[in-house]
C-alpha cells in the first residue's frame, strides 16, 4: 500500500511523493532470500541422511518380504601365520542383510557403526590362520562369528545374515 504525502516547496503548489513504507521493502526483499535459506539448509541435512540409504539393496526375499543388503566396504587383514611361518592376506568384502522390520532405523544404526563393525570383523579375522577356511563347515562357523560380532555392535538392532560376497586369501 503506497501512501501519499503532500508536500510544498514554497512555490504554492503542492508537490505528491510516493512513499512505500520500510516493512514491505524487508517482506519483498528479505523473506524469499530467508525461504530459500531455509530450503537450502534442510535439503542439505537430508543429503546425509540420503547417502546412507544410497549405498543399501533392497531386494524381496522368497516369502515376499524386503530386505536390505548394507554393503561394508573391501578391506584388506593380515591372517595369523601358518605352521610353516609364512604370512597369508585376506581380502573380504560383505554385505550385511539387515531385519525387515524397521529397515530405514536398522540402515541407519548400521551407518552410524560401520567402522566399530569393520573393527570387530578385522580384529576376529587377524586371529585365523589359512587352514581355518577349509571346509563348509568351518566358513560356517567363520559366518556365523562375524554375525555375532555385527550383531554385538547393532544392538537393539539385529542383523540376518553376513553376506561374503568375495574372499581372497593370497
Amino acid at each position: 500500500m503506497a501512501q501519499a504525502f503532500a508536500l510544498h516547496d514554497g512555490t504554492g503548489g503542492p508537490r505528491m511523493r510516493v512513499h512505500t513504507p520500510g516493512k514491505y521493502i524487508v517482506l519483498f526483499l528479505f523473506a524469499p532470500v530467508v525461504l530459500v535459506a531455509i530450503g537450502s539448509g534442510l535439503w542439505l541435512s537430508n543429503a546425509e541422511r540420503r547417502a546412507a540409504f544410497a549405498g543399501v539393496e533392497y531386494r524381496q526375499s522368497l516369502d515376499g518380504a524386503r530386505e536390505a543388503y548394507y554393503p561394508i566396504p573391501e578391506f584388506l587383514v593380515d591372517l595369523r601365520m601358518d605352521d610353516a611361518g609364512r604370512t597369508a592376506y585376506l581380502r573380504l568384502k560383505v554385505s550385511i542383510r539387515l531385519d525387515s522390520a524397521s529397515l530405514n532405523d536398522a540402515v541407519e544404526q548400521v551407518d552410524a557403526v560401520k567402522p566399530a563393525v569393520i573393527e570387530r570383523l578385522a580384529l576376529f579375522l587377524r586371529e585365523l590362520r589359512p587352514e581355518d577356511f577349509d571346509g563348509s563347515e568351518n566358513m560356517a562357523r567363520i559366518k556365523s562369528e562375524m554375525l555375532r560380532r555385527v550383531n554385538l555392535a547393532l544392538s537393539p538392532h539385529d542383523a540376518r545374515d553376513v553376506v561374503i560376497e568375495d574372499l581372497i586369501i593370497q
